[in-house]
């Protein structure tokens, strides 16, 4: 488990990206927990900003991963990254992200939480939690849950948000009026954040081995920090 820190959104990006490497290099699955420096949106690797208002506050950054927009700003972010040598690299896109999600979302019932995996659904909007698509975590049948992977030639990666709170008024103003109305975790239940970050890291421990932690140390950390820019989004 590389050790929880918060960062400026493109350099959490560029993290997320030398996971596949570090992970590849290292042979051993990878994991960890991160935070935001600002409020930020993340926009697929494909996904046109068309229909998207950023206020200046709010970063804005391209991920390696593909998927719709998300908004970055009370959640519990993390990002999963394995090799492809091991039996689970072999999995496709699909069964990986299942398993990624099937894990988190017996956590969540761990915890008290009446939270499943959706059947098959997607939204028509840039914003990624309009909707839920397969193997998305829903609790009442709102997505609290949503991920995106990346494939290297030697490395699979996935990463996600699990919502606490939904901002709607600020989503409003990003994505338009017609935003659904979204509920994070919190906005359902009273959890605790640090109990359920244990939780979620249990149950990756027991499909992938008990982690042991790795700090992002200077040459880590330079290495990101020099890879950032390509995820940085140049406002208009």
């Amino acid at each position: 488990m590389i050790e929880k820190g918060v960062f400026p959104g493109a350099l959490n990006m560029a993290i997320d990206s030398l996971m596949a490497e570090w992970s590849a290099n290292m042979n051993s699955v990878l994991f960890r927990f991160y935070g935001w420096k600002r409020p930020t949106v993340s926009l697929g690797r494909f996904q046109k900003e068309d229909g998207i208002n950023v206020p200046d506050w709010i970063d804005v950054v391209r991920r390696p991963s593909g998927g719709r927009a998300l908004l970055h700003h009370r959640e519990i972010t993390y990002c999963l990254a394995v090799p492809k040598k091991i039996n689970f690299g072999k999995l496709s896109v699909l069964e990986f992200h299942r398993l990624v999600h099937s894990l988190i979302r017996d956590a969540l019932v761990e915890a008290g939480l009446h939270a499943e995996l959706s059947s098959e659904r997607r939204g028509n909007t840039a914003l990624c939690f309009d909707a839920p698509s397969r193997y998305e975590i829903v609790i009442n049948g709102v997505k609290v849950v949503g991920s995106a992977q990346f494939r290297t030639a030697e490395s699979i990666v996935e990463h996600g948000s699990i919502v606490l709170k939904q901002d709607i008024d600020l989503l409003k103003t990003i994505f338009g009026e017609d935003v659904p109305p979204l509920k994070g975790i919190l906005d359902l239940y009273d959890v605790d954040v640090k109990a359920l970050e244990e939780r979620i890291l249990a149950q990756f421990e027991k499909v992938f081995g008990t982690s042991r932690k790795i700090q992002l140390d200077s040459s880590m950390l330079k290495e990101a920090r020099e890879r950032s820019p390509l995820y940085k989004v140049r406002r208009r």
